[in-house]
């Protein structure tokens, strides 16, 4: 059984009521799997007491959800998808229903891979009445969608389009926040208990153990205790958290989103990437797996090569772990990509994805002799924007392996347009031109020409509009200021004008609200 459970789609109560007696049973009767999923999810359980309702808490967490009413009000259609259908057909009472059930679903998102959150589509609709109710029960108006956080939350949408009225809402909200009718609470969760790993003061943990109030306070950015213990090398802290049987692997649930959605093996990629071969044996001693990931951050084996730590990748080729097709293919490891695919030849797609991340032109023109995807496959369009995205990340990859080329990014954008061609479309509508329109100050104005031009070679649609900004490529570009993909753009003839747009949408509309002077002087 693993400690980490998915529900599955049309999950009822009264199977989940099974789920929990038998885990109970299982527990009382010592089973060694269903104790470890107690331990991991409820600190200090005793056999004696442990009862149902305390099942029925272990197996919530286990699914992601803080307590057993919440994973209920779920099974009953108390979701975040639920809500957002409530706030586009403007629905109040509904929703407001809704929210008296679940406060929490209005400040989450769709899912893991999809940052809408309620607050965006009440803003899209121009709803103020449903922004207003929204942002009462906590949502947060600062909170954007990948990749152009900065430029798709609720606030921004609202001031650069103009809705003054939901604008201020928003900001009479977030200033009735900062002036609360109660006084904050002066100590955050489990902040003494990190302070204790801190200043290695073994007796604290020891005491609060033994009167049972040690909890280990996960986060999604920071880990736990384990990780704490890790990143002050504290390894004798780390030891004793393990005595208590804290998991190794120290699991977090992100409460951003609806279910059980987690990142995990914070302290062991820590002592990778910080070289602590001490603190690494220990936690491998206690099962911790060198091939999970952290959230973003690939496996520990990937922070090991990341951060040039060899002792630490002699350790983990000792115990078994060796490189993934993300480091292979990041670090330009053509050899060991080549013997990949030999061995596995279904390896090709994540050889392809972090290959065109690296810029690693030799790994990716390999693993598309093993792509068979038809070119209208949408999944064409995630490994197109790759290299575009990450082409700022040079500087850190160099650090970690020298001899990084910028001009293997274009090449490899080039192999996978010839494959896959240019007009795909990504998260909320957007297409590769509009990414290239949109590229930040890593790239240079030749650099971004260069991936436009190939575009526009292929046949790249100009006229295409985002869900979200609802602007073509050239409103995009004259959003963010890239001069050199707006004149291209306008030389091969895109709309200067774009009159069937909103007006707050318009190329020129852009270009002034940002203060865009060159632009605006080219659309003139």
């Amino acid at each position: 059984m693993n400690p980490t459970r998915t529900l599955r789609d049309h999950s009822d109560l009264d199977q989940l009521k099974r789920q929990a007696r038998e885990l109970l049973d299982a527990y009382r009767a010592g089973s060694a799997d269903a104790v470890a999923e107690v331990n991991v999810h409820y600190h200090g359980a005793d056999p004696a007491t442990f009862a149902l309702h305390h099942a029925q808490l272990v197996l919530a967490r286990s699914y992601g959800f803080d307590s057993w009413p919440q994973m209920k009000a779920y099974v009953d259609g108390a979701t975040v998808q639920r809500l957002v259908e409530l706030v586009r057909a403007e629905d109040l009472d509904a929703a407001r229903a809704l929210l008296r059930t679940r406060p929490e679903l209005a400040n989450m998102q769709l899912s893991y891979g999809n940052e809408h959150r309620p607050l965006h589509f009440a803003v899209m609709n121009r709803s103020a009445a449903m922004v207003r109710l929204l942002m009462e029960h906590g949502a947060d108006a600062r909170c954007g969608i990948h990749p152009h956080r900065d430029a798709t939350t609720a606030l921004t949408l609202a001031i650069e389009r103009g809705y003054d009225e939901i604008a201020a809402i928003i900001a009479d909200e977030e200033k009735r926040r900062e002036t609360p009718e109660k006084p904050a609470p002066k100590t955050i969760p489990g902040a003494a208990a990190r302070e204790a790993v801190a200043r290695d003061d073994a007796d604290w943990l020891r005491a609060q153990h033994a009167a049972g109030t040690l909890t280990n306070p996960v986060d999604w950015h920071r880990g736990g205790l384990l990780t704490e213990a890790v990143r002050h090398n504290r390894p004798g802290i780390l030891s004793l958290l393990l005595e208590f049987g804290f998991d190794p692997n120290e699991r977090v649930h992100d409460v951003a989103v609806d279910g059980a959605v987690w990142s995990q093996a914070y302290p062991l990629w820590h002592a990778a990437a910080l070289g602590r071969v001490e603190m690494a044996e220990m936690l491998l001693e206690r099962g911790a797996d060198p091939n999970l990931h952290v959230d973003s951050s690939g496996s520990c084996v990937h922070s090991a090569y990341s951060h040039r730590q060899s002792e630490v990748i002699e350790l983990f080729r000792r115990h078994g772990a060796l490189a993934t097709a993300d480091t292979i293919a990041l670090f330009h490891e053509t050899d060991l990509a080549r013997q990949m695919l030999a061995a596995d030849p279904t390896a090709a797609r994540e050889l392809l994805h972090f290959g065109a991340m690296g810029g690693a032109d030799e790994v990716v023109r390999l693993a598309l002799e093993h792509i068979d995807w038809a070119r209208d496959d949408p999944r064409w369009f995630r490994e197109l924007v790759e290299p575009l995205s990450f082409l700022h990340h040079i500087p850190r990859l160099n650090s970690a392996h020298r001899g990084f080329d910028r001009g293997t990014y274009v090449e490899c954008f080039r192999q996978i347009l010839r494959r896959g061609g240019p007009n795909h479309r990504g998260g909320f509508g957007r297409t590769a031109l509009h990414e290239v329109a949109a590229m930040g100050d890593w790239v240079a104005d030749e650099e971004a020409s260069q991936f436009a031009e190939a575009l526009l070679d292929a046949g790249a649609k100009m006229d295409v509009r985002d869900e979200i900004l609802q602007s073509t490529p050239l409103g995009w570009a004259c959003r963010w200021g890239r001069a050199s993909v707006a004149r291209l753009l306008l030389d091969r003839g895109a709309d200067r004008l774009e009159a069937d747009a909103e007006a707050w949408a318009r190329p020129r509309a852009w270009a002034e609200k940002m203060g865009h002077g060159e632009i605006v002087k080219m659309l003139t």
